[in-house]
């Protein structure tokens, strides 16, 4: 079974990973309690109300029929199968287009910190990302039209995944000249879906653009100092400092050594990712506040490695550890004087508690009264007694 197959094994390995986080609540973000709400309260009075702008009609839609039926340990479950998703059509992928390794790639994307602490939490995140991926798998296989119901599915769940789903299309209508009528037609039913699914959203804001802006706070948050730092730092924290020095050090010797010809590699695989990761690092610019929207980034990062170091494998080995310890401990460079609110941070060097640590500790404490605002004392979790 895993000898011709290795792919299950990483997803074997990726379902014993997850699987404990099904058993620990809904999960730390407090999104995913306005997506519970929001599907409750259009239960209960028929009246849409969206969970935070710009609208999640998709996932909330899924998560409260899966919450009615399971509670969280089925909505957690619904996220884990479609992180799973999103992994095996990450490897079909880079199958498909002959990346080296790209098993060892696979590994480090399934052990990311955030792809860890997002795959079996009810928030929407890899929900997104395991939609695109199979509509991805599905262009690969030539079924266009579920191809692009899929991307709808992904975009209605987080709009801004459509980067991700139009860049792939975009990029395969470039490269595949005798199948771009049918690439067009799924992205035509890409776009009509999801004008469908964010109707809601549009009638609730008396069919005004409200519902697409962003709640990011005042003014004193978003000075350009401000703007650049968060975005520069939660992007550092996002990778952990080892990780992005190591993958500056492959990408730039790659690009010095090559002349920028490895972006041609892979019938321009490389330069599709880049193109579509610097497109989500200018939108976080943006709105530089949760890591986790960086998520699409991580595989179109791992594939450019992938190419960059070619057939060497213990970079891509390094890589996946370096990932790994970041899990569990972490160097931070800068101490916020507030919370989620900073105006200002101390900057020094700590060895801290990695995000997926202290995601699980939130995860018990939200657990404990199963609402955000919680005053229960944190439960130690085992490694940390």
């Amino acid at each position: 079974m895993f000898k011709n197959k290795p792919e299950n094994l990483i997803l074997l390995a990726a379902t014993i990973l997850y699987v404990p986080f099904l058993f620990m609540g809904y999960g730390s973000d407090i999104d995913t309690y306005g997506v519970l709400e929001a599907g409750r309260h259009f239960y209960s009075t028929l009246d849409y109300i969206p969970s935070r702008g710009p609208g999640f009609f998709v996932f909330e839609t899924i998560t409260f029929f899966m919450d009615q039926i399971g509670g969280s340990l089925l909505t957690n479950f619904f996220v884990m199968g479609m992180a799973l998703i999103a992994l095996y059509g990450f490897m079909r992928l880079c199958r498909e287009y002959d990346i080296p390794d790209y098993l060892w790639l696979a590994t480090a994307l399934m052990i990311h910190p955030f792809f860890w602490g997002n795959a079996a939490c009810t928030m929407d995140f890899l929900v997104s990302v395991g939609f695109v991926f199979l509509g991805i798998v599905q262009i690969l296989r030539g079924h266009y039209f579920t191809a692009g119901a899929a991307f709808a599915l992904g975009a209605g769940s987080r709009l801004t995944i459509v980067l991700l789903a139009g860049g792939f299309l975009l990029w395969q209508f470039l490269i595949k000249p005798p199948v771009r009528w049918k690439l067009v037609q799924s992205a035509l039913v890409c776009g009509f879906f999801t004008l469908v699914f964010y109707l809601p959203p549009a009638e609730f804001a008396q069919w005004t653009t409200r519902f697409l802006v962003a709640s990011v706070g005042g003014e004193e948050y978003w000075s350009p100092l401000l703007r650049i730092g968060r975005w520069g730092y939660k992007n550092l924290m996002f990778w952990s400092i080892p990780v992005v020095l190591w993958l500056a050090f492959w990408i730039i010797r790659g690009i010095l050594k090559d002349k920028f010809g490895v972006f041609a590699r892979h019938q321009w695989l490389p330069t599709a990712a880049g193109l579509i990761a610097l497109t989500y690092e200018l939108f976080y610019l943006g709105i530089p506040t949760e890591p986790s929207y960086l998520i699409p980034t991580i595989p179109l990062i791992l594939i450019i490695f992938g190419i960059i170091t070619a057939n060497h494998r213990w970079p891509k080995i390094v890589l996946t550890g370096l990932l790994f310890i970041s899990a569990f401990v972490t160097i931070n460079v800068a101490q916020p004087n507030l919370e989620n609110r900073a105006t200002s941070a101390n900057l020094g060097a700590w060895i801290e508690s990695g995000h997926l640590v202290n995601l699980t500790e939130k995860r018990l404490n939200y657990q404990e009264c199963n609402r955000p605002q919680c005053n229960v004392e944190h439960k130690p979790v085992p490694w940390k007694q």
